[in-house]
């Protein structure tokens, strides 16, 4: 009994490695059959002993590509704050230089005492879609940069120039969402100074009474590129389509209430009542319009449309009143 334990230890060891997939004879040496083999092989064939070529079509002369370091998109935006800092981080130097060197004329003159307050106050609203625009850029541009790998939304991807000619553009123009949506606007607007106005008084806006038309066009392309561009996009990934717009609208809403506090307190409730609801819901249809078009084009056309009424209205009033002609009575926010 005591050799036989030897033996079924060397049997167990042996069908383990088996079972275990160790191969016993790797290091094991050829025995004097195959010693004789192998010589035959190489006087029949000597290439068997010699390695062989690897034929020219097999190698890969392809040249080496480097997968590019993804970038951060929030840390992108929040250089963006800064215009042109976003991109400097994505190594876009050039629109980093446009954008921080427009800023920072639009901040001198705003900060000048040499030019009136008007002026000032048409600077500053340059400045702010100027800042409105940056950042919606540097989100779209980092996302293209990663190859928009790992986003579900489909942003757009409007250019500037693309934005600064929708306003004129026929193709965009003719859609009756477009057009249709500004009569819409319009009448809705007007219908809200005549509910909520019962005495006579000069027009009342969001901002100045006496804002130059052409500013409607740059606060469309800087509006809509921040929260249908920007906000409504980034929301969407967290959340759904629908629930993007809906944010990114009441947060539209929400950003002109401030708007309120130079008027008197009778108008305020008045605004806060008719007019937030209304922006909140232009809101709403700029936001599918942007859904819808997978471009800012539409909603930048209409936005800009509207305002220029609106304003062109409201100027027209402030230069009545200031020649002591009799103003007209009208109410209409944004």
């Amino acid at each position: 009994m005591k050799n036989l334990f030897p033996i079924l230890s060397i049997a167990f060891l042996f069908s383990a490695g088996r079972f275990y997939g160790v191969d016993e004879e790797l290091e094991s040496e050829p025995t004097l059959s195959e010693e004789k083999h192998l010589k035959e092989m190489a006087i029949l064939e000597p290439s068997f002993m010699t390695q062989q070529p690897v034929p020219k079509e097999d190698i890969d002369l392809s040249p080496l590509t480097v997968t590019p370091r993804r970038k951060s998109s929030f840390l992108a935006v929040c250089l963006g704050l800064v215009p042109g800092l976003g991109h400097a981080y994505l190594g876009d130097y050039q629109t980093a230089s446009i954008l921080f060197g427009s800023s920072g004329l639009f901040i001198s003159l705003v900060s000048s005492n040499l030019i009136n307050e008007d002026f000032q106050y048409s600077n500053f609203l340059a400045m702010q879609n100027t800042w409105f625009y940056g950042i919606y850029a540097a989100y779209r541009d980092v996302r293209a940069y990663n190859g928009e790998e790992g986003y579900s939304y489909k942003m757009p991807t409007d250019s500037f120039t693309d934005l600064a000619v929708a306003p004129f553009q026929w193709s965009v123009l003719k859609k009756p969402e477009v057009w249709g949506g500004f009569l819409g606007a319009l009448g809705l607007g007007i219908g809200f100074g005549y509910l909520s106005e019962k005495v006579e008084s000069h027009v009342r806006l969001s901002s100045s009474s006496s804002t130059f038309p052409l500013l409607a066009f740059p606060v469309g392309i800087g509006e809509e590129s921040f929260f249908r561009g920007f906000l409504q996009s980034r929301l969407s990934e967290t959340f759904s389509p629908w629930g993007g717009i809906l944010l990114s609208s009441l947060a539209f809403g929400a950003m002109h209430i401030p708007n309120a506090s130079l008027m008197e307190p009778e108008e305020r409730w008045r605004y806060y009542s008719f007019g937030i609801p209304l922006i909140t819901s232009a809101g709403l249809y700029f936001g599918w319009l942007t859904y819808k078009n997978r471009s800012l084009k539409e909603s930048v056309a209409l936005h800009a449309w509207y305002d220029f009424a609106v304003f062109l209205i409201s100027y027209s009033a402030a230069q009545s009143a200031a020649i002591r002609k009799p103003s007209f009575s009208i109410s209409i926010p944004f």
